[in-house]
């Protein structure tokens, strides 16, 4: 598992294939950060592999998200593949993906992983995580089927994050369950509580929103009026990193809800 090849201390971005998306990455991020690209049924694949490749051409690190259920066969994936070794794409982002209903037969990302190692394109891969549990998978069945994408990936991605003990308490499991993988903390940029509460209860991240509807009132200083700020967590979770080297923490991925200039502030004092 080719661990060494993801990068360490470095931000990811994640943006959405939106009209004007290209024009405000290279605006406000530097030359050469890492970005990735989100996919959906409502936007289709092929929005995404466009961003991705423009991206790519103007020297970003841009990661593709491929989500495993909008494929309809191993076939398409291989096609995919060579379309992004030929745009200089070194890297994707493997998730099963928001359809109902898969297109072919890679209902999940564990198939989608298989997929990618069985085509041999030697492309680094990162999977996402769910540190509160998934939405509709058991703890157990979660940490089974992480254990089996390790032998894939180079990095996992978690879902959004709003307080940093359960997210190193999880971590923590991991190694002790000899996972190895590295762990991107998964952190929102500053935005709406409103907007934050609506998006966490459609992916899963119940307890962490529980703080952002302010019954936590140590919490409640980390926020402006109806307003979610990372600033505190991505120092308390900068510290842990640089105290706690086995917890093999990397640098976050900031989901910056195409708010580029925002994200890039963010990341600044990282």
């Amino acid at each position: 598992m080719p661990h060494a090849a993801a990068q360490g201390r470095e931000v990811q971005f994640e943006v959405i294939p939106l009209r004007g998306i290209i024009d405000e990455v290279s605006t406000h991020l530097p030359p050469g950060a890492r970005v990735t690209v989100t996919a959906s049924p409502a936007l289709g694949l092929p929005a995404t592999l466009e961003v991705v490749g423009e991206l790519a051409q103007r020297g970003f690190q841009a990661i593709p998200h491929l989500a495993a259920r909008m494929f309809h066969g191993a076939g398409e994936v291989e096609e995919v593949l060579a379309r992004l070794t030929a745009t200089g794409v070194q890297e994707a982002f493997v998730i099963a993906g928001d359809a109902p209903h898969p297109a072919g037969d890679l209902p999940g990302a564990l198939e989608l992983l298989e997929a990618i190692s069985a085509s041999g394109s030697g492309i680094t891969v990162g999977v996402g995580v769910h540190p509160e549990g998934h939405p509709f998978v058991s703890e157990s069945e979660a940490m089974r089927l992480l254990r089996a994408k390790a032998e894939h990936a180079s990095y996992a991605v978690t879902q959004m994050c709003f307080e940093a003990a359960p997210l190193l308490a999880w971590v923590r499991r991991l190694r002790e369950g000899g996972i190895s993988l590295p762990v991107r903390p998964g952190i929102a940029v500053p935005a709406g509580t409103a907007r934050l509460l609506r998006i966490g209860t459609r992916i899963g991240v119940g307890r962490s929103l529980r703080m952002l509807s302010g019954e936590d009132a140590g919490v409640r200083r980390l926020l402006g009026p109806g307003h979610w700020s990372p600033g505190p967590l991505l120092e308390e979770l900068e510290r842990a990193r640089a105290a706690q080297p086995e917890l093999g923490l990397h640098g976050p991925h900031l989901y910056t809800f195409n708010a580029v200039r925002v994200a890039r502030e963010c990341a600044a004092g990282l």
